[in-house]
C-alpha cells in the first residue's frame, strides 16, 4: 500500500503537471493573439495606403498638364430682386429667362441645377410641354397657335367657327454656371432657349433666346432692355397683348446697380426698320444710321417694382435701284416705356405697361414686321410713324392652387396720310381665365379672349375665343 507521504508525493506531481499544462495553453493563447494583433496592423497599413493612393492625383506628363481645381461657384441670396417680383407665378414662365443683376437666380439654393463631374460649371435643363384646345367662334386669324390680331381678315370674311390643338408654345431651355479663373467666385451664365413658332403654320424649333452674362456685362439675344418680361400679364394665351413690349434682340448691354433697390443700364441693340411694303417706285429696305439705344432704370422693394426705359434709333432705307423718292435721310425715332409688378395686398397683384413714341413700331408684341415704323406724309417726305399702347393685368389667387387673371390691351398707330387702307391702326384685348396648379410641376385652366382690329380705312374685325390649356413643367421647383 502507498504510504501517507507517497499519496502527497503524488498530488504534489499531479498538481505540479496541471499548471505546467494550464501555463502551455495560455501562453499559446497568447501567441495567437499576438499574431492576431500583428495581422490587423497589416491589414490597416494596406487600408491607409490605399486611401492615401486614391488621395494622390496620377502623374502628370509634359503632354497631359495638371487639370486646374475646378473654382467654387458662389450663389448668395438675391438682394436686387424683391418678394413680389421673385415669387409671382405664370403659366408663361417668362420672367424666368430674364437677365439679372449678377445673375441672380430666383432660387439662391440653384435647386435642379446638377454639376459637371470634375468641373465647376452648373447646369440646369427646364422649360414645359404645353398643350392648347382652342375654339374661335370667328375666324381668328392665320397664326396657328397663338393668338394675333395683326393677322385677323382685311376686308370681308365669312364668319366660320374654327377648332384646333397646338403644342407650339411648348418650351426647352438649357442654363449653364462657370467659374472663372480668377477665383472670385464670379460666374458666367448662359442660357439658351426654344419654342416651336419657326414656321408659320408648322412645330419647327424657333431660337427664343442665347445670351451669356458675366457680372453685369450681357451679350447675345434676349428681351431687349425695352422690355420687361416681370410685367407680362399672367395669360394662358401664348401671345399676350398685342402693345406689349415683348421684343427678343441681339445686343450688348451693361446694368448698374447704385443699391439694393435702385439700378441703372444701357444696351445697344439689333435697329431692324419696319418700312412699308411698297410704294410707286419698289420695295423700302430699312437701314439705320446706328443701332437701337436703351437706357433704362429699375426700382425694386418687397412689394414690386417698377421699369422705366428710353428707346433711341434712327430709322430710315432706301428704295433700290432709284433716287425717288430719297429714303437716305434719316429720321429719329424714340420712344419711353413705364411698367410695374405691384402687390395689392393679401391675395392680388397688378402689373402695367405703358409706351409712347414715334418710330418704334417693331418692338410690339404684335406689330413687328408689319412696315409701320415710318411712313409717308402727304407731301412725300419720309416720317417717323407716332405710336402708344397700355397693358393692364390684375391677379386674384382664390386659394393656393387656384388663381384668376383679368388682363386689358390698346394699341394705336397713327398711320401717316399715304398708308395703306389696310394698315393696322388700333387694336382691343382683353382676357380673363380660372388657372389651377395643384403642384408646381402642373397647371391646367380655361380662357377667354377678345380681340378687335381696326384698320386704317375703317374696317374692323372682332374675333372671340375660348381655350382650355395643359402644362408640365420641367425641372421646376418652389422659389
Amino acid at each position: 500500500m502507498m504510504t501517507q507521504t507517497g499519496r502527497m508525493v503524488l498530488i504534489c506531481l499531479l498538481a505540479a503537471v496541471t499548471a505546467l499544462a494550464q501555463n502551455t495553453e495560455i501562453e499559446q493563447l497568447k501567441n495567437k493573439m499576438l499574431q492576431l494583433d500583428q495581422t490587423m496592423q497589416e491589414i490597416r497599413k494596406q487600408i491607409l495606403a490605399l486611401e492615401q493612393a486614391q488621395k494622390t492625383p496620377l502623374p502628370v506628363t509634359p503632354s497631359a498638364p495638371a487639370p486646374a481645381a475646378p473654382v467654387p461657384i458662389a450663389q448668395l441670396p438675391g438682394t436686387h430682386y424683391g418678394e413680389e417680383t421673385r415669387t409671382r407665378e405664370t403659366a408663361g414662365q417668362n420672367e424666368y429667362s430674364a437677365a439679372r443683376i449678377n445673375s441672380e437666380s430666383f432660387d439662391p439654393a440653384l435647386k435642379g441645377f446638377f454639376r459637371l463631374p470634375g468641373t465647376s460649371t452648373l447646369m440646369k435643363f427646364g422649360g414645359f410641354v404645353k398643350t392648347d384646345v382652342i375654339y374661335d367662334l370667328k375666324h381668328a386669324g392665320t397664326f396657328y397657335g397663338a393668338y394675333v390680331p395683326s393677322s385677323f381678315p382685311s376686308s370681308p370674311t365669312p364668319h366660320s367657327k374654327n377648332a384646333t390643338v397646338s403644342m407650339r408654345p411648348s418650351r426647352f431651355y438649357w442654363e449653364a454656371r462657370h467659374g472663372t479663373l480668377d477665383n472670385s467666385g464670379n460666374t458666367v451664365k448662359t442660357y439658351v432657349e426654344f419654342d416651336f413658332f419657326s414656321n408659320f403654320d408648322r412645330n419647327t424649333l424657333r431660337l427664343r433666346q442665347f445670351y451669356g452674362q458675366y457680372k453685369n456685362v450681357l451679350v447675345g439675344q434676349t428681351w431687349s432692355a425695352f422690355s420687361d418680361p416681370d410685367a407680362f400679364p399672367d395669360t394662358l394665351e401664348f401671345e399676350g397683348p398685342p402693345g406689349v413690349i415683348a421684343s427678343r434682340n441681339p445686343q450688348l448691354r451693361y446694368t448698374k446697380p447704385l443699391n439694393d433697390a435702385h439700378s441703372i443700364g444701357a444696351s445697344v441693340e439689333k435697329s431692324g426698320v419696319d418700312t412699308p411694303f411698297g410704294t410707286p417706285f419698289g420695295t423700302p429696305m430699312g437701314t439705320s444710321n446706328f443701332p437701337d439705344l436703351v437706357g433704362f432704370y429699375r426700382y425694386e422693394n418687397k412689394h414690386g417694382h417698377l421699369h422705366a426705359a428710353a428707346l433711341f434709333r434712327s430709322v430710315g432705307g432706301i428704295i433700290p435701284n432709284t433716287t425717288v423718292p430719297d429714303l437716305h435721310r434719316h429720321t429719329g425715332g424714340y420712344g419711353s416705356s413705364v411698367s410695374s409688378t405691384w402687390g395689392l395686398g393679401g391675395k392680388d397683384s397688378i402689373v402695367f405697361q405703358a409706351v409712347i413714341g414715334k418710330g418704334i413700331s417693331n418692338y410690339y408684341n404684335d406689330n413687328f414686321g408689319l412696315g409701320t415704323d415710318v411712313g409717308f406724309a402727304a407731301d412725300g417726305h419720309m416720317v417717323a410713324v407716332p405710336t402708344g399702347s397700355g397693358t393692364v393685368g390684375i391677379t386674384h389667387n382664390w386659394t393656393k392652387m387656384v388663381r384668376s387673371t383679368f388682363s386689358y390691351g390698346q394699341m394705336r398707330i397713327n398711320n401717316t396720310a399715304t398708308a395703306p387702307g389696310e394698315e393696322y391702326h388700333v387694336s382691343h384685348y382683353a382676357t380673363a381665365n380660372v388657372i389651377v396648379q395643384p403642384t408646381i410641376n402642373f397647371l391646367f385652366g380655361g380662357e377667354y379672349i377678345y380681340g378687335s382690329l381696326e384698320r386704317k380705312n375703317g374696317f374692323k374685325w372682332v374675333a372671340p375665343r375660348i381655350q382650355g390649356s395643359v402644362t408640365y413643367y420641367i425641372n421646376k421647383h418652389p422659389k
